[in-house]
C-alpha cells in the first residue's frame, strides 16, 4: 500500500485548485466538507464549481485566469493539480516538487505527495476511502453503502462508551478496551449507569486508607453492575417479532 490513509488537519490552511473543469470539481466535492480554505484558479469553469463558490462564499474563492507553464504559486499549504492540459500539469508538478509544496496531481497516478480520500462522515465515524484509482460509477456506489452502513451505530452510545473509556484510562483501570467491547456487545447493564457507577467507585476509593479494602469496594460495586437487567447489544431493529 503505497498511500497510507491518515488524517490532515485542515483548520487554518488554504488549498489551490489549478482547473475549473470537471476533473478539478471532482476533487473540490471532496475539499468542500473540510475546514481549507479554497482558491481555485482557470481561465472558465464549469457551472457546478460557480454554484460551489456562492454556496461557500466565506471560503470558497476563484479566480479567471489564463494559466501557463510560467505560472508561479506559492504560500499554500496544500495544491491541486487539476487542469486539462497534460503538459500544463507536468510543468505544475515539476515545480511543486521544487518547491517542497504538498500537491496531488489528479489527471495521472504521477508522484503525488498526498492524495485526499473521500470521506464518509457519520454519527461521529468518518471513513476515508481511496478512490484515486476506482472507477467514479463504482465509488458512488460503495459511498453509498458504507452511508447506510454507519446507520446502524448509535452515537449517543458511542459518545457515552468515549466517556466511560476516559474514566477507565483515569483510573487506571485493567484490560480497559476488553471492557469497552463487553459493554458494547454483552454486558447487561445501562452505559449512562456504569458511568455513574465508575465516579461512585472512586470516590469511595478516596474514603478508604487501605487500598486493599478500596479495591474491594470497587469489585462490589462492578459486581452489582453486572446484575442490572438491560441488555445494551448492539441498535440493529429486529423485525422477526414484528407483528403483521
Amino acid at each position: 500500500m503505497r498511500y497510507l490513509p491518515m488524517g490532515f488537519d485542515t483548520e487554518n490552511k488554504n488549498v489551490l485548485v489549478l482547473g475549473g473543469g470537471l476533473l478539478a470539481l471532482s476533487k473540490i466535492k471532496d475539499l468542500i466538507d473540510t475546514n481549507f480554505k479554497i482558491y481555485v484558479i482557470a481561465d472558465s469553469f464549469v457551472d457546478e464549481v460557480l454554484d460551489l463558490q456562492k454556496k461557500y462564499s466565506e471560503r470558497f474563492f476563484i479566480k479567471e485566469e489564463v494559466l501557463t507553464e510560467e505560472f508561479i504559486f506559492f504560500n499554500y499549504d496544500y495544491l491541486i493539480i487539476a487542469t486539462n492540459d497534460f503538459v500544463l500539469n507536468s510543468a505544475f508538478e515539476k515545480r511543486a516538487k521544487k518547491s517542497g509544496i504538498l500537491y496531488e496531481r489528479c489527471d495521472i497516478l504521477s508522484e503525488s505527495d498526498l492524495i485526499i480520500n473521500k470521506s464518509i462522515s457519520k454519527n461521529g465515524i468518518t471513513i476515508g476511502l481511496d478512490t484515486h484509482k476506482m472507477n467514479p460509477a463504482i465509488k458512488d456506489i460503495i459511498v453509498k453503502d458504507l452511508d447506510e452502513f454507519l446507520n446502524r451505530y448509535n452515537p449517543e452510545k458511542l459518545n457515552l462508551l468515549n466517556d466511560i473509556r476516559s474514566e477507565l484510562v483515569r483510573k487506571n483501570s485493567p484490560d480497559i478496551d476488553e471492557t469497552i467491547k463487553k459493554l458494547y456487545t454483552e454486558e447487561k447493564i445501562t452505559i449512562d449507569s456504569y458511568l455513574k457507577e465508575i465516579k461512585k467507585s472512586e470516590d469511595k476509593k478516596d474514603n478508604f486508607k487501605n487500598p486493599e479494602d478500596a479495591k474491594k469496594e470497587i469489585n462490589i460495586i462492578e459486581d452489582n453492575i453486572k446484575k442490572d437487567d438491560i441488555n445494551l447489544k448492539t441498535d440493529i431493529k429486529d423485525d422477526s417479532n414484528i407483528e403483521k
